[in-house]
């Protein structure tokens, strides 16, 4: 019996998923599907399928690229962000996808996946306890990764699109009174982070600011400090890097 070029499955609620058969992959014989959940009535989700069928018969619909979603990020961050980001974004991007999308999603063909198998992992990762602000990260980095696979043609849309993440919370910043500046300095006089201590209390600047401090950023007779550069705290090494920059502070 003939398999059915395409399917509308109902996952709930006004909420239609549309499979449509790519074939099968020349190399490995595994079933490509291009997979699409429509939010809004039967109707439209009719429509949505009738148009991507339409595509698959005139060559428009591409075939699902053959490679895991691990093939295809190794590749990603290879060849299209490693060339374009600061090195702690590169590892800020290589460990959000290591740890919350490669476990469940990593060995699932690129075109397998779905915007309820995304939306899952984000629902997990809350109920772990991880913040709003983390999800919405890793959500932008694997977005960022879908949307070149789809200028690459290898996916026809970004199924991160539609997915619902959780809500941001406004949280109020705290800072010490001056009461407590002057317990703290008084604590930290004997240590030898005392100076840079003072300096990060009374100066305002940021830790990959004074962190990248040298000798000829201090001007001793005006008593002012330049910010001519930031590090980067390389966190798989332990070390320091720094990049040039051209905030200027007093």
């Amino acid at each position: 019996m003939a398999r059915k070029a395409g399917q509308l499955i109902s996952r709930g609620s006004r909420t239609w998923l549309v499979r449509i058969s790519l074939g099968r992959d020349p190399e490995t014989g595994t079933r490509k599907y291009h997979n699409k959940t429509i939010r809004g009535s039967f109707r439209e989700a009719q429509t949505y399928l009738s148009g991507k069928l339409q595509e698959r018969e005139i060559g428009r619909l591409p075939r699902a690229a053959a490679i895991s979603l691990n093939q295809y990020l190794d590749q990603w961050l290879t060849t299209a962000a490693k060339p374009r980001l600061r090195p702690k974004s590169y590892i800020d991007y290589e460990a959000l996808l290591r740890l919350h999308i490669r476990p469940a999603l990593g060995m699932r063909p690129l075109g397998a996946i779905v915007q309820f198998d995304i939306q899952s992992i984000y629902a997990q990762m809350f109920e772990r306890g991880l913040s709003a602000r983390t999800i919405e990260y890793t959500n932008a980095v694997l977005q960022s990764a879908f949307r070149q696979a789809v200028r690459w043609k290898m996916l026809v849309e970004d199924p991160c699109v539609g997915v619902d993440l959780p809500r941001m919370k406004r949280r109020e910043m705290e800072a010490l009174s001056v009461e407590e500046c002057r317990r703290f300095l008084g604590a930290a006089r004997e240590t030898e982070w005392f100076a840079l201590f003072a300096l990060a209390l009374t100066t305002g600047m940021r830790p990959s600011e004074y962190l990248a401090l040298k000798w000829t950023d201090l001007d001793w007779q005006r008593g002012a400090a330049s910010v001519s550069g930031q590090s980067n705290i390389r966190r798989p090494a332990g070390c320091l890097t720094t990049r040039s920059g051209n905030v200027a502070a007093g």
